[in-house]
């Protein structure tokens, strides 16, 4: 990896004054949803122990919805924040074996783990940079990096391998793009699935309650299909979609580029149950008594 922690890296506090409170808890990440995932995927670790230990081709969104409540909760669970960390680190314990290449891998693998939180730490910052009106300044984007590595830290793995700031992280973040990267089973299957309408979501935990009736309703699965892949696919880095002959065209961007827009223009007049994750909405009560 490049420059990593050599030296303790400055404490940031993560709460309702943060940034990754504001961006992390923040229901438009479900419009990178797809994007993290297919990510995730093409990590040859990752993408081998997702088809290996989970229902993945039965329920291909189950890992994501399953496993973002307890994600979000080492951000916002307060003090036991440290103790939902823990929690996820163990469930990766058991998930290790050899993929279809031979190689051998484990989920706790350093940077195996770093790169899966990478795509969170991206996914924080994709929201306000693409679908948020405020712009982060350069002061404002480092912090917000800080705040992910202390919400790393949460999760009591060693820290010694990740990015010591912000440009580190890009530096390393595009080397995996353009090196590391791998299109396999997993992604195909993914790729595919997004030219279907979507799956029912109606019971899923991580779907705001007022949204889940909706989410079940077949045409609405239908209208979404579209657009969803706009934003799975155009969510990916271009050097990702170019190396893997991911189809992408400029009408595609051009209409990618419309839903965002519209959502930053429109994002403040959703009622709070809708606009926050459940985690988020109910720390926001716990902290301030009133949710943003």
């Amino acid at each position: 990896m490049s420059e990593c922690l050599s030296s303790p890296v400055p404490t940031v506090e993560l709460g309702p004054s943060s940034l990754l409170w504001r961006y992390a808890g923040d229901t438009r990440i479900a419009f990178l949803g797809g994007t993290i995932g297919l990510l995730q995927l093409m990590y040859p670790a990752i993408g081998a122990g997702v088809l290996e230990h989970s229902n993945f081709f039965e329920d291909p969104a189950d890992r994501v919805f399953r496993s973002l409540p307890r994600i979000l909760g080492a951000v916002y669970d307060g003090v036991a924040s440290y103790d939902t960390g823990r929690q996820i680190r163990d469930f990766h314990r058991s998930i290790r074996g050899t993929d279809a290449a031979g190689r051998r891998y484990h989920a706790l693998d350093p940077a195996t783990f770093w790169w899966a939180h990478a795509t969170f730490q991206f996914m924080a910052e994709q929201v306000a940079d693409r679908f948020d009106r405020h712009r982060l300044s350069i002061e404002e984007r480092e912090r917000l990096y800080l705040e992910g590595v202390a919400w790393y830290r949460r999760y009591g793995v060693s820290d010694r391998i990740v990015p010591h700031d912000r440009a580190g992280f890009q530096a390393e973040w595009d080397r995996v793009c353009t090196e590391v990267l791998e299109m396999n089973e997993a992604v195909r299957f993914v790729l595919s699935a997004l030219d279907a309408p979507l799956p029912p979501m109606g019971d899923r935990a991580a779907v705001p309650a007022p949204l889940r009736p909706v989410a079940d309703q077949p045409l609405v699965r239908r209208l979404l299909r579209h657009p969803s892949r706009l934003v799975a696919v155009g969510g990916l880095p271009a050097a990702v979609r170019e190396r893997f002959g991911i189809r992408w065209t400029s009408a595609d961007q051009v209409q990618l580029q419309l839903i965002e827009q519209t959502v930053a223009r429109t994002w403040r007049f959703l009622p709070p149950t809708v606009r926050w994750q459940p985690s988020a909405y109910a720390a926001w009560q716990r902290e301030r008594g009133t949710v943003p």
